[in-house]
């Protein structure tokens, strides 16, 4: 599967695998369960990869780890998921399960949808994050973050995804495309004037929800070099659009969402311009 639209994500755990700083916990936000799962899948398999030397966000695909990952039966890597829910009883078999010895030093668990969880499970969990080993790293996945406990948030390095499933892709609007050129264009030069535009421009829910859907694909994509700054930007740029459509998604008003967005933008000092690359 193609992840361009998580370029920063990547670059990201990249530098944390070449670093060999991997956190403790991470916490995977992304709207498409089978575009996150396949991320996740492929940031497990980087980890594990006998032939990733170069510490990338790779895997061969054909070594003995990526071939049992693939095949569901790696030694240390344990996956949780549930069709209706997640109980404290699952939590506790994972924790016993994980206090075996690593076979090649690291072990990995995967808990699917912690939306999921009971209660009971995620404070069996959280009590499991509070003391981290250091030769356990834990992946938790999520369609709606706001249904997380914020004590489990807190514990986790967030990693939110923008990319969709190939059957999923947003189709290309032109004139969205030309039309969020025009706000950046207009913000680089006076961007209160900026604010006003697009305010004025997008009326409709319909019309926001696009909006922001085609800037999250279009602020990954237009990434295109290895400036620090550049990076830290887009980042905050990146969350504040994906907390824009999680807004929309609960059903916020849409003109507050959008008002919200333009004026953070405004606020902390965000630049635009690389929405005019290329």
């Amino acid at each position: 599967m193609n992840f361009n639209k998580d370029t920063v994500v990547i670059k990201s755990l990249t530098n944390t695998l070449k670093t060999n700083k991997l956190s403790h916990a991470y916490l995977v936000v992304g709207e498409d369960s089978l575009y996150s799962d396949e991320f996740i899948l492929s940031f497990v398999k980087a980890i594990f990869c006998l032939e990733n030397k170069e510490k990338n966000f790779f895997s061969c695909e054909e070594c003995r780890n990526c071939s049992s990952i693939n095949h569901g039966n790696y030694v240390d890597f344990y996956k949780l998921t549930s069709e209706t829910s997640i109980k404290k009883d699952e939590i506790q078999t994972l924790k016993s399960d994980l206090s075996v010895k690593s076979f090649y030093g690291k072990k990995i668990y995967w808990i699917k949808d912690i939306e999921k969880m009971t209660e009971q499970a995620a404070n069996s969990l959280l009590k499991f994050l509070e003391e981290p080993e250091d030769d356990i790293i834990a992946i938790l996945s999520c369609k709606n973050i706001s249904a997380v406990l914020p004590t489990i948030i807190s514990r986790c390095q967030q990693i939110k995804l923008v990319g969709q499933s190939e059957n999923d892709e947003v189709e290309t609007n032109e004139e969205l495309t030309r039309l969020i050129a025009e706000y950046a264009k207009k913000y680089s030069r006076k961007p209160h004037l900026a604010n006003i535009y697009i305010l004025e421009k997008l009326k409709t829910k319909e019309d926001i929800v696009e909006f922001f859907k085609h800037l999250s694909i279009q602020t990954t994509t237009s990434y295109t070099d290895n400036n620090l700054h550049d990076v830290v930007n887009i980042s905050k740029v990146q969350e504040k659009i994906l907390l824009a459509l999680s807004d929309l998604n609960s059903n916020v008003n849409a003109t507050l969402v959008l008002e919200k967005f333009v004026f953070t933008i405004l606020l902390d000092n965000n630049n635009l311009d690389f929405l005019l690359r290329g």
